[in-house]
C-alpha cells in the first residue's frame, strides 16, 4: 500500500505553471476523441440529404454513428497494459496515430468503406485515449492541483466537441474538409508532447529509473534542482515499494485486485459510471436540439449545436472550480439534485403536451400520424423540418439547467477521479477497465433510446433518467468518498481500512454490550448482599 507523503512541498508559482502547462500538452491528446463524438453531428444532416454528391440512408447512417462506439471498449482494455508496460508519455504518443489515419480515412474520398474504417480507428482512439492523460496527471501533479488538473480530461473532449460543432457551423456540407482539419490535431498533439512533457516520474521510479525519475520531477516543478526534488523524490520512492514491482506485469496487477483498496474503488467507480450513463447525460446532448424544436423555438440547429458545446465546455471548466471549491461529494451531490429536478419537471411538461396532442387526434387524425416515429432519418434530419408551435419555454430551460447540473458533476466527476482512486499497481488496468465498460454501457443505452422513445414515449424516458439521477444522488450521498486535497495514499488507506474500521466498531459494540451485562449483573449481586465480592463473569 502506498504510504502518506509527511507533508507536500511548495515549490512556489513557477512549479504550478509547469504542471498546468504540461496537463495541457497531455490533453492536446484527447481533442480528437472530443471531435470523434461531435462529428456525426454535423455530417449526418447532408450525408442523408438525396442531393449530397455522398448520400446515404438511414440504415448506414446509423452505423457511421455507432462503429465508433463499437470499438471504443477495445481501445480502453488496450490502453492500460499498454502504459503500464510502455510508460504514460507513450501512451499519450499512440494515441494519435489512429485517429490521424481515421481522420484521413474519413477526409481522403466520399466512400461509405473508408468513412466505416475511419470510424473505427478514430473510436479505437476515443476509447485509448481515455486513461493515459487522467493517469499522467494524477501522478505528476499535486495534491493541492490534482483537484484541478484531473478535470482537464473532460475539458479537452468538451473543447473538441465544441471545435468540430464550430467547424461544422462555417463550413456546412464540406464534411470532408472538417475531416481534414481535425486530422492535423493529432499531428500537433505529438509533436507537443514528443518536446515538451517528461514521463511520468513514477512510471519511471516503478521501472527503476530514478535518475530519469528525479530529471523529469525536477522539470514538473518548474526547472529546479535536484536537490529541491529529493525529499518528495525519496518519499515517493519509499510510498512504491510496497505497491508496485519494478515490471508490474498482468498477472500481478490482476491478482492486486483481490485487496479491498482495489476492488473496493473498482466497484464504487463502476457503479458512478453507470448512474453518469443511465441519467441519459450523451443521448440527451444528442437530441436537445430535437426537444427545443419541439418546443416551438426557431433557430439554425448548427447554431444551437455550438451553443450547447460551449455551453458544456464552460461549465466543464466551472467544474474544475467547484470540484476544488466545495469537493467531490458536495459538487456531485448539486449535480445530482439539479439533474433529477430539471428531467422531472421537463418530464412533466413532455407528458402534459403528449396528452394534448393525444386528444387532439380525435379532432385532427391526419395531423398527427408521424408523432411516434423514431426513424433515425428522421431523428437526425427532423431539426431541419418545420418546427411545431408552442408557447412554452420550459423544455429550453429545463434541457440547459440539465447539461450544466449534469456537466458540473455526473459528467466530469467520475473521469476526474478514475486515476485518483485506484491504487499504483492495478492503476493502469483498473483505469482501462473501468473506461472500457463504462462505454459499453453508453453504446446500450444510446442504442435503446429509439426503442425506448417508442414504448415509453419521451416523457417516460425522461421520468426514467430522471429516476436514475435520484438513485444515482442517494448512491453519492451514502458511498461516494471526498478525495479532493488528499493524496493518492491517502486515499488507498481509506479504502484499505475501511473494513478493518468496521471490525474494530463491531469489536468495541460487543465489549460494550458484554461490559454492560457484567454491571447489571453485578448491581443484581449488591442487591443480594455480595457487593463486597468480585462478581463473576458467567459464559
Amino acid at each position: 500500500m502506498e504510504k502518506t507523503l509527511s507533508v507536500e512541498v511548495d515549490y512556489g508559482v513557477k512549479s504550478s505553471l509547469f504542471q498546468v502547462a504540461v496537463c495541457l500538452i497531455s490533453n492536446t491528446a484527447l481533442l480528437p476523441s472530443g471531435m470523434t463524438l461531435g462529428f456525426t453531428a454535423v455530417a449526418l444532416p447532408y450525408m442523408l440529404q438525396p442531393n449530397d454528391l455522398f448520400h446515404v440512408d438511414s440504415d448506414q447512417a446509423s452505423w457511421i454513428a455507432s462503429i465508433a462506439a463499437i470499438i471504443t471498449p477495445l481501445g480502453c482494455l488496450t490502453s492500460g497494459p499498454i502504459i503500464d508496460r510502455f510508460g504514460r508519455k507513450t501512451g499519450l504518443l499512440l494515441i494519435n496515430i489512429p485517429a490521424f489515419l481515421g481522420w484521413l480515412c474519413i477526409a481522403i474520398k466520399p466512400s461509405l468503406t473508408l468513412i466505416y474504417i475511419g470510424r473505427l480507428l478514430t473510436g479505437f482512439a476515443c476509447g485509448f485515449s481515455s486513461t493515459p492523460a487522467t493517469v499522467y496527471i494524477a501522478e505528476s501533479s499535486t495534491p493541492s492541483l490534482r483537484g484541478y488538473l484531473v478535470t482537464g480530461t473532460s475539458i479537452a473532449i468538451s473543447l473538441g466537441v465544441a471545435i468540430v460543432y464550430i467547424m461544422g457551423l462555417f463550413l456546412r456540407e464540406n464534411w470532408q474538409l472538417v475531416a481534414g482539419l481535425c486530422s492535423a490535431f493529432p499531428i500537433i498533439s505529438m509533436i507537443s508532447i514528443i518536446c515538451l512533457m517528461p514521463e511520468s516520474p513514477a512510471w519511471l521510479i516503478r521501472r527503476g529509473k530514478y535518475k530519469k525519475a528525479s530529471e523529469s520531477m525536477q522539470f514538473l516543478r518548474g526547472k529546479v534542482s535536484a536537490e529541491s526534488v529529493q525529499k518528495e523524490l525519496d518519499e515517493l520512492i519509499e510510498k512504491l515499494k510496497s505497491s508496485s514491482n519494478k515490471a508490474t506485469n498482468f498477472a500481478a496487477s490482476i491478482k492486486a485486485f483481490s485487496r479491498p483498496e482495489s476492488y473496493k474503488p473498482f466497484i464504487l467507480m463502476n457503479t458512478f459510471f453507470l448512474f453518469q450513463q443511465l441519467t441519459g447525460i450523451f443521448v440527451v446532448i444528442f437530441y436537445a436540439v430535437d426537444v427545443v424544436k419541439e418546443a416551438g423555438v426557431k433557430s439554425d440547429p448548427f447554431v444551437i449545436a455550438v451553443l450547447i458545446g460551449l455551453t458544456r465546455l464552460f461549465f466543464t471548466i466551472a467544474a474544475a472550480w467547484m470540484s476544488k471549491s466545495l469537493g467531490r461529494r458536495i459538487t456531485a451531490l448539486v449535480s445530482g439534485v439539479g439533474m433529477t429536478i430539471s428531467l422531472m419537471v421537463l418530464s412533466t411538461h413532455l407528458l402534459m403536451k403528449h396528452t394534448a396532442k393525444y386528444d387532439n387526434t380525435f379532432e385532427h387524425p391526419l395531423e398527427n400520424l408521424n408523432l411516434t416515429n423514431t426513424n433515425l432519418s428522421n431523428v437526425t434530419t427532423g431539426i431541419l423540418s418545420e418546427d411545431v408551435e408552442s408557447p412554452s419555454f420550459i423544455p429550453v430551460i429545463t434541457i440547459l439547467v440539465y447539461i450544466l447540473a449534469s456537466t458540473v458533476g455526473f459528467l466530469t466527476l467520475p473521469w476526474a477521479m478514475i486515476g485518483e482512486v485506484y491504487p499504483a499497481q492495478v492503476r493502469g488496468i483498473a483505469s482501462g477497465a473501468t473506461t472500457c465498460i463504462t462505454y459499453i454501457v453508453s453504446f446500450i443505452v444510446v442504442k435503446l433510446y429509439p426503442k425506448m422513445l417508442e414504448t415509453l414515449n419521451k416523457h417516460g424516458v425522461f421520468y426514467f433518467y430522471g429516476a436514475m439521477a435520484l438513485l444515482g444522488t442517494i448512491f453519492v450521498f451514502f458511498f461516494l468518498p471526498e478525495t479532493q486535497g488528499k493524496s493518492l495514499a491517502e486515499i488507498e488507506q481509506h479504502f484499505a481500512k475501511r473494513k478493518k474500521r468496521r471490525t474494530n466498531i463491531e469489536e468495541e459494540e460487543n465489549l460494550h454490550n458484554s461490559t454492560k451485562m457484567v454491571v447489571i449483573k453485578n448491581f443484581s449481586n449488591n442487591r443480594e448482599g455480595s457487593n463486597k465480592n468480585e462478581p463473576k463473569v458467567q459464559y
